[in-house]
């Protein structure tokens, strides 16, 4: 069943960085990945687009560090459903408009997130978020299944692509002018701290109820965190850490053990979070794999978060 199908009833996707762009590594990358690609509980890879930034306010700041994702999810096709993550703005409309066609038409990949540019300086050519979106609305068959991103705690003003009279935007308005612009779900960014997500899940639950809109589904994301290379790394990559968190972890004798338990805490605090509301918008769970030699850990977190997730 593709993605659009299951998105009702709460799926499970992993997230797996493609490889840097050197066509040597292929073979070697999808072998580390086996495991993965077998288990039966998820149901598609999400594939990022990781980008090489140049200068801050320079026109065009990004260009691709690893292989494009809709290769990466061409090579796991036979195993796996991909789902194809794009950063619109860094795309000239009409180049955004033949990439995807390619996508959709030649790769015949169903599945593409729209992710916008990273920082509100950046000078980028290409369609914000609900632009792309509403182009490719308007051009998807039935089959098509568009998602896109939510950050559950951001608090910064609203870029040019949302509307200019909502100084206040809030993430519940976001993802609802994304589901108005055809964004079928939305994968979250890390969470290590229940507490925004559960105030996200309440406010976009009351604002769907008043203006009597279906919500959409929210993947729920979590990591593990394997070393100190890593947590920098998510800090470097604007992942909300509580401080309490990074005691906890920094002080601990084997930091990924202690950041499965944290995630399964985290997990577990936010689904008695929403019962205890009354919150009833569809959910996904997503695991992301940060680090090449990271599967057996991160499947390991599958293990723990899985049961969790699918008895709630």
């Amino acid at each position: 069943m593709s993605l659009g199908g299951l998105l009702r009833n709460k799926p499970v996707i992993y997230e797996i960085v493609p490889p840097r762009r050197d066509r040597s590594r292929y073979n070697t990358e999808l072998r580390g990945v086996e495991e993965v690609l077998n288990d039966t509980r998820i149901a598609a890879i999400n594939i990022p687009e990781l980008i090489n930034r140049g200068a801050l306010g320079a026109p065009n700041a990004y260009s691709l560090a690893t292989i494009p994702p809709e290769d990466y999810a061409m090579m796991i096709r036979e195993r796996k459903e991909g789902i194809v993550n794009i950063i619109a703005p860094r795309l000239k409309r009409e180049e955004f408009l033949r990439r995807t066609h390619k996508i959709l038409h030649d790769y015949k990949i169903r599945n593409i997130v729209v992710v916008g540019k990273e920082r509100h300086e950046d000078v980028l050519p290409g369609p914000g978020v609900l632009e792309a979106l509403s182009l490719l609305e308007a051009k998807r068959d039935g089959e098509t299944v568009l998602g896109g991103i939510c950050i559950f705690n951001r608090a910064s003003p609203p870029f040019e692509d949302y509307p200019a009279n909502s100084p206040n935007l809030d993430e519940a308005r976001r993802v609802w002018l994304k589901s108005r612009a055809g964004c079928d779900f939305v994968t979250s960014q890390i969470v290590f701290d229940p507490k925004p997500a559960i105030e996200f899940f309440s406010s976009y639950q009351e604002l769907c109820v008043k203006t009597e809109t279906t919500p959409l589904t929210t993947f729920v994301s979590l990591t593990t965190v394997p070393s100190p290379r890593i947590l920098a790394l998510l800090q470097s990559l604007d992942v909300v850490i509580p401080i309490r968190v990074m005691k906890r972890l920094s002080g601990s004798n084997n930091m990924a053990r202690e950041s499965l338990a944290v995630s399964t805490e985290v997990l577990n605090d936010i689904l008695d979070g929403l019962d205890s509301r009354g919150v009833r918008s569809p959910l996904g769970l997503q695991i992301e794999q940060i680090g090449v030699d990271n599967d057996v850990l991160s499947l390991e977190l599958m293990d723990k978060a899985y049961p969790l997730f699918r008895a709630r």
